[in-house]
C-alpha cells in the first residue's frame, strides 16, 4: 500500500498531519529571530596589547615580536599583520576558511598567555578576541539635557547602563563622549630629580600602596575568618598625604611636597554634540544570536518607561532594526506577490476552482513547514533564508500541479474520484520524486559550500531543499486525498455548466484547444521522419545554448 493510498483510506489522519505541520510551522515563525543576514563567523582573530606611554619601536621589539613569535606556529595561520601604535599593540591573523574560529582563537590564546612572562610588567593583559561582523551596534541613541557632561556621563554609568545591560538580548552598552572622573599627579620635576628620585619611582610608590591584598585568616572558635588589609586610597587628601621618601634632613616628603595632586577629569579624545548641546552617545549590542529587532524594541520601550531626570532625554539616532525590517518586508511582499501570481498561473491554466483549491494548498503548509524547519535548524528570517522561499514559490507547487493534472487525466476517462486519486498518483511517483531529488541535489550541495560564502548560502539551500521535500509530501497525501473526496468525475469533451465566469473560461479554453491541435499537427510533423526528428534535435540543442 502506497503513502498516497493510506492517505486516501485515512482521510482523518492525513488532514491531522498537515494541520500539525501548519500550527508547528506557526509555531516556529513565531520564535524566529530576525536578522538581516545569517551568523557568519570569518576565520580572524585579533590580539590587542595596551602598553601606556609606550612608543611604536618599544612595542614592537618588547610586546609584538613575542606575541608574533609565539603564535606563528599555531595550525592553519594564513597571514600575520601587526600594527604597533602609540601605547597600543594590534595583531590580526587570518587562519584558513578550513579552521574552526572557536578553537583557532583558543589556541592562540593559549600561546599569548605562555609569552605573557615575557613582555613587559607594565603592559596590560593581551587581549583575544574573534572577528565578529554581527559586533556592531544595533542601536545608537543620544542622551543630552542642559546639564553639564559630567552629570550626562555619571547618570549613563551609574544609572542607565546598567538598567539597559539587564535587558534580555542585551549584551553590553557602550557609552562614548562625557568627561570621565580622573585624579591627576602633575609631578614637579625639579623638586624629584633635587630628591634624586625618577618619576617611574614615584609612580611605583603611588603604586604599590594603592593596594588591597589579602591578610590570612584566623579562628574564632568554630569559624575561620578570611582577613583582607584595605589599603586603596579614599580621598584625594590620602594621596597628598603618602610618604614618598625623606628629606636629606630626615623630614618625611609627602606626595603633596613633590606634586599638585586634583581631582579633576580624563583628558578628552572626543566631543559630543546633539543640538548644540552637551550630550554623550550610548550603543546598544545584542547577544550572539539575539533577534534584533525584538532587542531593539525592548530597549526603546524600557527607555520609553524610565523616569529620567528634569531636563535630560533621550533621543534614537540610529536603528538597525528599521533597516532590517524594510528589507526583510520588501522580500515578503516577494514572496506574497510570487505565490499570488502562482495560483493565478494555475487558475488559469486548469479553469478549475477546485483543482486551484487543491493544489494551492502545497504552499501555505511547505512554507509554514519550511519556518519550522528553520527553527528546528536555528535558522533566523534573514535576506538569505526569505530569498530562498521566494525562489522555491514556484517550485512547491510543481509536484502538486503534477499530481493533480493526473488525477483529472483519470477523472475524464470516467474513473471514479478514489480510484482516479489512488492511480493517478501511482503513475506520477516516481516523476515527482525524480523531480524532488533534483532540486535537492542542487541545492543541498549549496548549504555546504566551503569558506565564508557557504556560512552565507547554508540558510539559503538548506530552507529551499526542505520546503521542497514537504511540498513532496504534500503532493502524495493532501492532494490525492482532496482530490478523492472533493473532486468530481469528468467525461472527456463534456462541456462546462454556465457560470458567470463564461467571458473568461470560453475564449482561453478554445485558445488551449487551438494551442492542442497546433502542438499534435506538430508533433506528426517531426515524428514523420527520421530527418524531421534530427533537424528537430539540433534545433532545440542550439536553443538549449
Amino acid at each position: 500500500m502506497t503513502l498516497s493510498d493510506v492517505s486516501i483510506k485515512r482521510p482523518v489522519f492525513t488532514i491531522m498531519v498537515s494541520v500539525a505541520i501548519v500550527v508547528l510551522g506557526i509555531m516556529g515563525l513565531f520564535r524566529l529571530g530576525v536578522n538581516l543576514f545569517p551568523d557568519v563567523e570569518f576565520p580572524i582573530v585579533t590580539v590587542t596589547t595596551l602598553y601606556p606611554g609606550a612608543s611604536p619601536a618599544e612595542l614592537e621589539t618588547q610586546v609584538s615580536e613575542h606575541i608574533e613569535d609565539a603564535i606563528v606556529s599555531v595550525p592553519g595561520v594564513k597571514h600575520m599583520t601587526s600594527f604597533s601604535r602609540e601605547s597600543v599593540s594590534f595583531i590580526l591573523i587570518e587562519f584558513d576558511l578550513s579552521a574552526d574560529p572557536a578553537e583557532s582563537a583558543a589556541l592562540v590564546r593559549e600561546r599569548v598567555a605562555g609569552v605573557r612572562g615575557l613582555l613587559p610588567r607594565d603592559a596590560e593583559e593581551p587581549t583575544v578576541a574573534r572577528f565578529d561582523v554581527n559586533a556592531t551596534p544595533i542601536a545608537t541613541y543620544v542622551l543630552s539635557g542642559e546639564i553639564s557632561e559630567t552629570h550626562l556621563r555619571d547618570f549613563a554609568e551609574d544609572t542607565l547602563k546598567p538598567a539597559l545591560e539587564t535587558l534580555e538580548g542585551v549584551a553590553s552598552i557602550e557609552i562614548v563622549g562625557g568627561r570621565e572622573r580622573q585624579v591627576n599627579v602633575l609631578l614637579d620635576l625639579d623638586r624629584i630629580q633635587a630628591l634624586g628620585l625618577t618619576p617611574l619611582s614615584v609612580v611605583e610608590r603611588i603604586r604599590s600602596e594603592n593596594l588591597s591584598v589579602p591578610g590570612g585568616n584566623f579562628d574564632e572558635g568554630t569559624r575561620s575568618i578570611n582577613v583582607r588589609t584595605l589599603g586603596e586610597f579614599e580621598s584625594v587628601a590620602e594621596l597628598r598625604d603618602l610618604p614618598i621618601t625623606t628629606g636629606a634632613d630626615g623630614s618625611i616628603v609627602r606626595l603633596g611636597d613633590l606634586a599638585d595632586v586634583e581631582d579633576a577629569f580624563a583628558d578628552l579624545s572626543e566631543v559630543v554634540r546633539a543640538n548644540g548641546e552637551a550630550a554623550i552617545i550610548f550603543n546598544v549590542f545584542k547577544t550572539s544570536g539575539g533577534n534584533t529587532v525584538e532587542v531593539s524594541a525592548t530597549v526603546r520601550e524600557h527607555l520609553a518607561a524610565m523616569t529620567l531626570p528634569s531636563g535630560m532625554e533621550t533621543r534614537l539616532i540610529i536603528d538597525q532594526s528599521e533597516y532590517v525590517l524594510e528589507n526583510i518586508h520588501e522580500v515578503q511582499i516577494s514572496l506574497w506577490f510570487g505565490g499570488a501570481m502562482a495560483i493565478l498561473v494555475i487558475l488559469l491554466f486548469l479553469l478549475d476552482l477546485r483543482s486551484t483549491f487543491i493544489s494551492a494548498l502545497a504552499l501555505p503548509t511547505s512554507v509554514l513547514g519550511a519556518f519550522f524547519l528553520m527553527w528546528l535548524l536555528d535558522f533566523t528570517l534573514n535576506m538569505m533564508s526569505l530569498l530562498g522561499l521566494s525562489l522555491a514559490i514556484g517550485l512547491l507547487i510543481d509536484d502538486s500541479i503534477v499530481v493533480r493534472e493526473n488525477i483529472m487525466k483519470h477523472l475524464e476517462r470516467g474513473a471514479d474520484p478514489k480510484t482516479a486519486a489512488s492511480e493517478g498518483t501511482k503513475e506520477i511517483t516516481l516523476a515527482v520524486l525524480a523531480t524532488t531529488a533534483t532540486l535537492c541535489a542542487v541545492f543541498v550541495p549549496v548549504a555546504f559550500t566551503g569558506g565564508i560564502v557557504g556560512q552565507f548560502f547554508r540558510e539559503f539551500g538548506l530552507t529551499i531543499a526542505g520546503a521542497t521535500v514537504i511540498s513532496a509530501y504534500v503532493a502524495f497525501t493532501l492532494d490525492p486525498m482532496l482530490s478523492a473526496y472533493l473532486a468530481k468525475t469528468k467525461k472527456h469533451g463534456e462541456e462546462r455548466p454556465k457560470s458567470m465566469w463564461d467571458f473568461i473560461v470560453k475564449p482561453l479554453s478554445r485558445f488551449y484547444d487551438t494551442l492542442d491541435s497546433l502542438y499534435h499537427a506538430f508533433l506528426v510533423r517531426v515524428l514523420a521522419t527520421r530527418l524531421s526528428m534530427g533537424v528537430a534535435l539540433v534545433f532545440a540543442f542550439g536553443v538549449a545554448f
